[in-house]
This record gives structure tokens, C-alpha cells and sequence, in this order.
């Protein structure tokens, strides 16, 4: 995997130094241009009544060159390191306005730190920022959760295998996630996991519908289920155990939106990239209800990527 263009959305400058450094570290490895794009407010009519002695023109101009102002010491240390970094200032919703910059510019990786903090009351990781481009972003989304160390210690790709497909051509999907996470997983020592749940879709129907089944007949059928997932996810990952030695695989059964963020949490898991499984060009019906259960649950940062042919609903 190989990133040409980064966009950051940075909320807090300050707050997001230290994802800030870790973003250029990652675009001077792959010698990518990095946007910072930060986004203000946008002026109503009811607000300008109450600031009489500038126009809104104005209150615009120097909002604008307060937010490039604290911005420029990032554009000097990219400058040091040799990273092309430019900075952008718009008005109006964060996620609308970050997702007409990727759909203007071709990024093909935004990054955005999460939008709260985990607390006693709440501990769910992503504000509603966070969900809209999470649904409407094409590009991969990278939100990191505040707190979690740089660089990614520990990242787990979570992919799909389909055992019925009459061939085993490339999923490009999952192709798109195990770049990714290998690209996540950057120095020698980062563990890097791929999980596959599965299910005997059929086990329960079995045992329902035809009594004259032994429990050993249904376990010789679950098994043979589970070695076709473990055969469909060899082939899928033949190509990165090259590529990364110690890859860890895991293959539980069970619904994915059960074990899947049991094993995260378990494992201590930094990062969990995945794909977000919605009706691709089909506006508004964008993200899986697996993949929706799944973010509800995880406490740990995430990149979730789309599937080919996704159409945003959002324009330019």
C-alpha cells in the first residue's frame, strides 16, 4: 500500500501534536502530500448581528488567518522533513467538508483524531463526526482514539472469506484491508493479527429439522464447515505471511459482532481495520449493520475502508 495524498482534520491543534508527528513520520515514508484541513463554524445571520464592528467578510478573513496562523509551525516541521504539507481552512459541517476535500483532491487516506474522550458515563468511542464519515467517507478513514499510543503496537484486520464462490478469484476488499493493516503494522516488532468469525449456518437447522442426526454427524458437518473458512482465509492471507513472519491467525467461530470485539478487547488490540459493507452505489445505505454493531463495541482506534464501487452521498 502505497498512500500519495494524506488529509488530516485536525480539531485541536494542540491536542493533536503528537498524531500530527506520527501522520508525517507515515507521509515521509511513502513520500506523500499531506493536507491539514481544519474546519470552523459557519457564520449565521444571528451571529453577525451580534459583532457590530466588523462585516462578516471580515470575520471570515480573520478567522481564516487565525487557524492558518496556528497551523503554520506544522507546515515548517513537515518543511524540515521534507514532506509537501499544505494547509486549508473551510466553514461549515467537519464531515461534509472533509469529504469534498477528498472527493476534490483524490486523498486516498484521511485521518481524524476521535471526537471524545472515553468517560465513566459514556464508552462509546466515536461522536457523531466521527459516524458520518465513517458512512460517507469513499477514501479509507483512519479515527484515532485520543489516548492511544503512536505508533500502532498491536493492529488486527478483520476480514471475510466466502466459501461458496465457485472460484477463488482476488477479493479486493479484503486485499484493500490487509494493505492497510500491514501498512498500520510499520515496525518489525508490531504484532499483526487477521480474524475471520465463522458460522455453520446450517448446524442449527440440522439439529432442528432432522432428529435422526447423530451429535457426531453434525460435529463431522461443523468441521468440515470450519476447514473450508480455514482454506478460503489461507489463500486469501498466502501473499503477507511473506511479508510479516509473525502474522497471527485467528479463525473463531461465532457472529462477528460478538468475537470479533471479545478478541480486540482481550488482545489489547491498538488498531482494528475493517470493511464497512454497504450497498455500493446506492446513496445513504452505506454501512453494514455487522460493521455498525461492531464500532458500537471496540475501544480502540479504527480504519475502516469501503468497498469498491461506493458511491458518497455526499457531493462536491
Amino acid at each position: 500500500m502505497n498512500f500519495k495524498h494524506i488529509l488530516f482534520m485536525s480539531q485541536n491543534i494542540p491536542n493533536d501534536q503528537a498524531l500530527f508527528d506520527w501522520i508525517l513520520r507515515l507521509a515521509q515514508q511513502h513520500n506523500a502530500h499531506l493536507t491539514v484541513l481544519s474546519v470552523l463554524p459557519e457564520l449565521t445571520a444571528n451571529l453577525t448581528d451580534w459583532i457590530k464592528n466588523y462585516l462578516p467578510g471580515d470575520i471570515i478573513a480573520q478567522q481564516t488567518q487565525n487557524a492558518l496562523s496556528a497551523m503554520h509551525p506544522w507546515a515548517m516541521q513537515a518543511n524540515q522533513v521534507g514532506v509537501h504539507l499544505s494547509t486549508q481552512v473551510e466553514f461549515g459541517k467537519p464531515f461534509y467538508k472533509a469529504i469534498q476535500t477528498v472527493l476534490k483532491t483524490n486523498v486516498d487516506l484521511m485521518i481524524k483524531q476521535t471526537d471524545q474522550i472515553e468517560s465513566s458515563l459514556s464508552h462509546y468511542v466515536f461522536g457523531s463526526q466521527d459516524l458520518h464519515l465513517l458512512r460517507k467517507c469513499p477514501c479509507p478513514v483512519l479515527l484515532h482514539k485520543q489516548g492511544t499510543s503512536l505508533p500502532f503496537e498491536r493492529v488486527m484486520a478483520s476480514i471475510d472469506v466466502d466459501i461458496d464462490a465457485e472460484n477463488l478469484a482476488p477479493n479486493h476488499l479484503n486485499e484493500s484491508i490487509l494493505s492497510l493493516a500491514l501498512a498500520m503494522a510499520e515496525h518489525d516488532d508490531s504484532a499483526l493479527s487477521v480474524v475471520h468469525a465463522w458460522q455453520a449456518e446450517a448446524e442449527n437447522l440440522m439439529r432442528y429439522w432432522n432428529s435422526d442426526l447423530s451429535d457426531v454427524d453434525v460435529l463431522r458437518f461443523t468441521e468440515s464447515v470450519h476447514q473450508q473458512h480455514a482454506w478460503a482465509l489461507d489463500h486469501e492471507i498466502a501473499a503477507y505471511r511473506a511479508r510479516k513472519p509473525n502474522l497471527n491467525v485467528m479463525l473463531p467461530k461465532g457472529r462477528a459482532e460478538q468475537v470479533i470485539p471479545q478478541i480486540a478487547q482481550d488482545q489489547n488490540i491498538d488498531l482494528i481495520v475493517m470493511g464497512t459493507l454497504g450497498r455500493s452505489g446506492l446513496p445513504g445505505l452505506v454501512i453494514g449493520n455487522t460493521a455498525e454493531t461492531i464500532l458500537e463495541q471496540i475501544q480502540c482506534s479504527v480504519l475502516a475502508v469501503k468497498p469498491s464501487g461506493f458511491v458518497s452521498p455526499i457531493t462536491v
